[in-house]
């Protein structure tokens, strides 16, 4: 009998078994932070313990493979809570994006272990503390941004680790102390660290006088400006250190008098000769290596080069050929014998998609030829890199004409002249390829132009080229903050559309002449896009128009504008196809024209 209630308690449990699916440990993990979140907009409801794996919850993307989870995507969700060190569980894991949220507490070290991330956006929250020193072996990174919360603390010397950043921010915080020297981190401009009073470094043009004073400073003493770059320090930066009375503080600098000048002196010489001559001394210059099968491939026969031509002039190039780092990788300036030049791309590989697919890919790009675009004229796939050969623009980018040289100098006939250029290259792609090209990174910098202000889009098709083809998210390249749409930003999925808002951006870019994430901003929206709805509500129109376009009719920057606001909407079917903003655009170009004949063409 006993035997008998054995065997059938076996069975039983058995049957349980098999019904019963244990929940994963990523989705374990993600339950947890679950229960650490208070508040949202109900985007957790679908995170059901009862799930074998976390595959279909809302706002996670799986390798459908491994069922491992390689994407968390929860911004602008209203998400009222913290971050638990559980997160740190998820070692898959390529993409965390929980900007815009009212999160709270501090970032969790134990992300430290998420050893395959590339893309952490935290910004816009309510984090505090410290910036964890272990995200500095987050070797694959190449997306960071911590602005706008409330960190304090130093910026971890690790973070210089992250060679393969293209995107760091971790302004408008409450950060102290010296900016790390070299590595990774000296290549971002001063954006980057705007917003933090107490931050000091070459970026934010401040010398921490601790670094002066002897190894009993601390490290966020007061700073002062730095000798001879000929511009202010920010707001600020001269601030007393909270341990001292202003008595002390002006005792001691009356002492010091002539010798800090002296001193000052002698530490920036110290610091460009570590900084710059010492460094291009030691720093060796890895070579571009050209494999000899299949070499270079070009793709239009009106290039008076041989291929073998082209790679010699590849093996020969060096540091000093650097033009620029873009979110793909670096840039160099190609010089042939005859004096004609060219951009090359060089893109790092990485373990994400195979090389024939690149390669299709990329002849397909090839073929695509329209004044207004960039042309693709050829590629290398090397060993260690791949390597991208376009068409030399020597007027440089929009981005830099606009916001790094005289704006004065870019007159409204040359703004629109580059806005109608702009949209009929990206109608191209939209319209006339075959297949369509979606460009997922349309912005000011990806916008050059010739000597004579005519505009080429660049860098389409190559977000596709780096996405993982596994799972069809691209977790390399997530475009530009600042010009996403909402809905990429929610589902990150790239459409025309989203395109379109980006394009929006750059319109309101011309209008402005104000970066779409400008410090201004604060008050009045966070972002360009923000800011301009928040001034249109308050009928101050004259506020968001670039002071440069003095040459502009009224009616003609009302025009515009209405298209920029048309391109911005929330709702992704209520803007127009990038065939309808050439159309108004051409239309307003001709004459001006009311904003009911742009609402009426939509229809």
């Amino acid at each position: 009998m006993m035997g008998r209630r054995h065997i059938i308690m076996v069975i039983l449990v058995s049957s349980l078994t098999v019904l019963v699916h244990p929940l994963s440990p990523d989705g374990q993990a993600l339950l947890e932070f679950k229960s650490a979140i208070k508040a949202s907009d109900g985007v957790l409801a679908s995170w059901d313990k009862n799930d074998e794996e976390p595959c279909s919850w809302s706002g996670v993307t799986c390798n459908w493979h491994t069922k491992r989870v390689i994407a968390v995507n929860l911004p602008f969700r209203k998400l009222s809570g913290y971050m638990t060190r559980s997160l740190g569980n998820l070692t898959e894991l390529r993409r965390l994006a929980l900007h815009h949220n009212s999160l709270v507490g501090s970032i969790p070290s134990e992300l430290g272990n998420c050893r395959r991330l590339k893309a952490l956006y935290l910004e816009v929250n309510y984090l505090s503390g410290h910036i964890p020193m272990e995200i500095g072996r987050l070797s694959r990174l190449m997306m960071l941004d911590l602005s706008s919360n409330s960190l304090s603390g130093s910026i971890p010397a690790t973070l210089g680790n992250l060679n393969r950043l293209t995107l760091f921010n971790v302004s408008t915080n409450f950060l102290t102390g010296e900016i790390p020297e070299g590595g990774a981190l000296s290549k971002f401009s001063s954006n980057s660290f705007l917003g933090n009073l107490k931050l000091c470094g070459l970026q934010v043009n401040a010398i921490c006088l601790s670094q002066l004073e002897g190894p009993s400073a601390t490290p966020d003493s007061f700073t002062t400006p730095l000798i001879g770059l000929g511009s202010a320090p920010p707001i600020g930066v001269l601030k007393k250190p909270h341990r001292y009375s202003t008595q002390v503080l002006v005792s001691a600098l009356g002492t010091v008098g002539v010798s800090l000048l002296v001193a000052l002196m002698c530490f920036w010489g110290c610091f460009l000769y570590h900084k710059f001559w010492k460094k291009s001394k030691t720093h060796k210059f890895k070579k571009i290596e050209i494999p000899s099968e299949p070499g270079v491939v070009l793709f239009h026969g009106d290039l008076p080069y041989t291929s073998k031509e082209i790679e010699r002039k590849l093996e020969t190039l060096e540091e000093n050929n650097i033009i620029g780092y873009g979110g793909f990788g670096t840039v160099y300036k190609l010089i042939m014998d005859d004096g004609k030049a060219f951009a090359v791309k060089k893109i790092e590989k990485w373990n994400t998609g195979s090389d024939r697919f690149f390669e299709g890919e990329l002849k397909i790009l090839g073929t695509i030829k329209h004044r207004n675009l960039v042309n693709l004229r050829g590629y290398c796939n090397g060993p260690f890199a791949r390597l991208l050969i376009y068409d030399y623009l020597q007027g440089g980018s929009l981005d830099e004409v606009l916001h790094e040289h005289n704006p004065s100098n870019l007159s409204w006939a040359a703004r629109l002249k580059i806005a109608l250029g702009a949209a009929q290259g990206l109608a191209y792609l939209h319209h006339d390829c075959s297949p369509r090209v979606v460009h997922r990174d349309i912005k000011s910098s990806n916008i050059l132009l010739d000597t004579n202000f005519e505009p080429h889009v660049s860098d389409f098709g190559l977000a596709k080229l780096l996405e993982d083809n596994e799972t069809h998210v691209t977790t390399v390249i997530a475009g530009t903050f600042g010009y996403l749409a909402p809905e990429y930003l929610h589902n990150g999925r790239a459409t025309e559309k989203a395109d379109v808002y980006s394009y929006g951006v750059v319109l309101l870019e011309l209008l402005s002449g104000k970066r779409p994430t400008d410090s201004s901003f604060v008050e009045k929206g966070l972002n360009i896009v923000g800011w301009v709805n928040t001034l249109m509500k308050e009928k101050k129109l004259d506020d968001i128009i670039d002071p440069s376009c003095d040459d502009a009719t009224v009616e003609s920057l009302e025009a515009v504008l209405n298209i920029a606001t048309m391109c911005i909407r929330s709702i992704p079917d209520e803007r127009p196809t990038m065939n309808m903003v050439v159309k108004l655009l051409k239309s307003q170009s001709m004459s001006p024209c009311s904003s009911d004949f742009y609402e009426s063409e939509l229809e």
